[in-house]
Parts: structure tokens; C-alpha cells; sequence
């Protein structure tokens, strides 16, 4: 489950499908269901041989729904399901085994972390895991950890995924995890570093085992996904990128992340594993969809933002790598964004978002008459009183044009759209600037103040 703001909640419908669940599965209010911790359920043994070992329906029916095996740990036993994927195939246009061309520099670049220079994505695993709350905190288990790793010895994608039947096998779920990620050497998850890394090191540290989370450099892909795609989608929740993004649907097997700690509350108290099939499921598919997302986020980063040109992309997502490249250093790189974001069908705020940011960044290379004919085409192509482009021209012509009747025409232009503005701090601060402005020009057009004379 991605565990993030967005989507957290339950809407109206969605509070009514869940009760509706919850009354067709028996659960009762409050924790009383859910046992803190019981002994780690032995296979019961025939006629006093060991091979000829008993299980209960309950543990061999979810092994069977799920895939699952049963493993041994020095801590006693947990499920594990392994489900393995082909490297073609393909989810939101690309092949699973697109992430494997993607470079180190990439993902740091995208992620704006240096330390992830060296990052690789043979050697990743992707994780997430399914708690019994969404807040966090002690009281909060991790039931299912799933990781997803590239295969070289069988050309696959392998998601595995750890269950405890009961908080007694949580020591022996991250025992396994553990030996699951020592051959990783990187981390990549969906809001993993706000919610699923805290809390596994919560959990390890209370079972005194080392984690082997605390080193390891980590690629989450909730903030780039946010910067890349806040111009166009409602929400940046998995979910919503799967279907606004990937173009997937999942199956009516999936359970939505907010009804997962209920079923499994459900499933510890009663043993009734159906449900835990779709929990199964859900993880498994959240795993999968991190793959080509992070493929699609970091591939226009490679060659310091030449990869942007490899790829179409939507006019509102160049508008959002122009704002990465530049907040990045690599102005060539912006200002091609931008330049492409305005070639597009842009809303008025966005096109003015991009004006904004490309007039300023034209200005700060003092190629003053690029940002001239930026602010000119700003006024001419986009509605609304935002007088921005009108005071950048005043300035230039002030400052720079020694034109200071044109200055003081622009000035004019900005006090009449900023009188437009919806009443406020911001208005009146903006008037009162203008008014500042036009009263200087005024002294400096009639004589009373030398023209070399500056103000703030």
C-alpha cells in the first residue's frame, strides 16, 4: 500500500463500500479481534512423526490462495509468495526492463539527491509494505513486506512478498526481509521515506535486529511525481498515476489502501484468508507500477536533461522539467522545457507560470531583449489581470532602455490590471509599489530627480 496524504481519507462512497465490506465480513469495532502477540503456530505432527506434519485449513488455504510458501527462520516461520514477471512486459507504454537503462545520474538528477550518482537499478529492490494502521507509531504493524528485484540469472522481474499470520511472526518477517534485501543496493518505494522506511526501523529496533534499511541510498518517487504531474492530475497518489499516467487498470481483485488494516484485523481474528488474496494482490500490483513510473520520471534527466528530447512529453510536464532543470543548475536544458511547454495548449496559469519563470531566467543571463519579447508575448497571449510582464517592462525600460516614457507607460498598463486584482494584502501592496514607480518617473520625466538616481 502507498501509504501518502493523498487519498488517505475516505470519501463518502468510499466510507459506505467499506462499511458495507466490513458487515459482509463479520468485523467488530475496535481492536479487540486483533491478539498483540500469540506463539508462532507449530505444524501439528501424525502418529509422532515430524514429515508427516498437519497443518490447519485455515494456514494451508491461504498458502494455497496466495502462492505462498511456508519459511523457517530462527525466529520460527512466515509466509512467502514469489511472483515473477516477464522484462517485456510492458505497463504505461515501456517494457519493465526500460528501468534497467536508466543511469545513476538520472536518478539523482530527478530526485535532486547527489548521493544517488551511483544508483542502479539491477541491484534495486522496490518496496512497500501493508500495515495495520495508516498512521504509524508503535502500536502499528507491518503484516506484509513486498520487494520486487531484476533477476539476471532468470531475465525476470521477481516481487516477493513476506506475511506474518500473526504479530508472533513478525521477528521471523524481518528476518526474511533482511536476507531478501542483502542482495540490494538501493531502495526505490512510493512515499517509503515518510512512512514504510520510519517504520521498519521502528519495528527492527524493537526486535533487536540490526536494519538493513539505515545505509542504503533510496529513490522514493512521491516528491518527483508531485513536481512532475501537480499541472495536470487532481492527485499524485499510485493509483491515480496508474490510470492518468501508466494508462493501467487494475482488476476487480484490487481492495482500495484504506480498507487493508480492516481486512486484516478480519483475517487475525477469524482466520478467514479470502480477502487477504486481493491484500496479496494489491501490493503485489503497487510494486509492479514502480517500475515504469520510475523509469518515466527519471529518463528525462539523463545528459543533463538532454533525455527530455528522446520522448514526447505533455506540454504541462515540460512546463514542470523546465522548473526541475532550473532549480537544477541546467538552464540550457530549462529553458528548451519552457520553451517547448509554450509550443503546447497550456491553461492561463500554467502559460503564465512558464512566461514567469522563463522571462526571469532570460533576465538573469542578461539576455534582456529574449525577456523583452517574452514579457510582450506574456501581455499579448494570456488573459487575466496578472500585472507581472507590465512592471518587468517598466524596469527594463527604466533601467536598461533609458526609455522613460515607455517606462512610464508600462507603469500606467500595471496600476490599471492590478486595480483588476481581487481585493486584498497582495493588491494593495502591488498598487502602493506602482504608485511608488510612477510618482519616481513622474520627478525624473519633469527634471526634479536625476535620472541615474535608483530605487529599490
Amino acid at each position: 500500500m502507498s501509504h501518502e496524504p493523498e487519498g488517505s481519507r475516505p470519501t463518502d462512497d468510499q466510507a459506505g463500500e467499506r462499511l458495507r465490506r466490513l458487515r459482509r465480513l463479520g468485523v467488530r469495532r475496535g481492536r479487540q479481534g486483533l491478539a498483540t502477540s500469540r506463539p508462532s503456530e507449530k505444524p501439528r505432527e501424525k502418529n509422532g512423526d515430524p514429515s508427516a506434519a498437519i497443518e490447519s485449513p485455515a494456514i494451508r488455504s491461504l498458502k494455497e490462495l496466495a502462492g505462498a510458501q511456508e519459511v523457517f527462520t530462527p525466529h520460527g516461520p512466515c509466509l512467502v509468495a514469489e511472483t515473477g514477471y516477464d522484462l517485456g512486459e510492458v505497463r504505461g507504454g515501456l517494457p519493465l526492463v526500460t528501468a534497467l537503462t536508466i543511469s545513476g545520474a538520472a536518478a539523482a538528477g530527478c530526485a535532486r539527491n547527489p548521493a544517488l550518482a551511483d544508483f542502479d537499478f539491477h541491484h534495486a529492490g522496490f518496496i512497500d509494505t501493508e500495515t495495520t494502521g495508516l498512521s504509524g507509531g508503535a502500536g502499528t504493524y507491518i503484516f506484509m513486506i513486498g520487494i520486487g528485484m531484476f533477476e539476471p540469472a532468470t531475465d525476470r522481474y521477481i516481487v516477493r512478498q513476506v506475511f506474518m499470520r500473526h504479530p508472533g511472526e513478525e521477528p521471523a518477517l524481518l528476518h526474511v526481509t533482511t536476507s531478501i534485501l542483502a542482495r540490494c543496493h538501493g531502495l526505490v518505494s512510493f512515499n517509503g521515506r515518510a512512512f514504510d522506511v520510519p517504520l521498519l526501523n521502528s519495528r527492527y529496533a524493537m526486535h533487536h535486529q540490526p536494519s538493513p534499511l539505515e545505509e542504503m541510498p533510496h529513490l522514493d518517487l512521491l516528491p518527483p511525481s508531485r513536481q512532475r504531474w501537480r499541472f495536470r492530475l487532481a492527485s499524485c497518489a499510485l493509483g491515480a498515476l496508474e490510470q492518468g499516467i501508466l494508462d493501467f487498470q487494475r482488476n476487480d481483485v484490487d481492495v482500495p489502501g484504506w480498507l487493508i488494516p480492516s481486512l486484516y484485523q478480519e483475517y487475525a481474528r477469524s482466520g478467514n484468508p479470502t480477502e487477504m488474496v486481493r491484500v496479496f494482490y494489491h501490493n503485489r500490483e503497487d510494486i509492479v507500477s514502480m517500475v515504469p513510473l520510475a523509469a518515466m520520471l527519471c529518463a528525462p534527466f539523463e545528459g543533463d536533461g538532454d533525455g527530455m528530447i528522446e520522448s514526447p512529453h505533455h506540454p504541462a510536464d515540460c512546463a514542470s522539467l523546465g522548473r526541475s532543470f532550473e532549480e537544477l543548475g541546467w538552464l540550457t536544458a530549462g529553458e528548451r522545457a519552457y520553451r517547448k511547454a509554450l509550443d503546447g495548449a497550456l491553461s492561463p496559469e500554467i502559460r503564465s507560470t512558464v512566461l514567469n519563470r522563463l522571462g526571469w531566467m532570460l533576465k538573469r543571463q542578461e539576455r534582456r531583449d529574449e525577456a523583452v519579447a517574452i514579457w510582450n508575448g506574456w501581455i499579448t497571449s494570456v488573459p487575466g489581470p496578472d500585472p507581472t510582464p507590465h512592471i518587468e517592462l517598466a524596469k527594463h525600460h527604466e533601467w536598461h532602455g533609458n526609455d522613460l516614457a515607455a517606462a512610464r507607460k508600462w507603469t500606467l498598463w500595471g496600476l490599471h490590471t492590478a486595480k483588476e486584482l481581487p481585493p486584498g494584502s497582495q493588491r494593495e501592496q502591488l498598487l502602493s509599489d506602482l504608485q511608488h514607480r510612477l510618482d519616481r518617473l513622474d520627478r525624473k520625466l519633469s527634471g526634479t530627480l536625476p535620472t541615474e538616481h535608483k530605487s529599490s
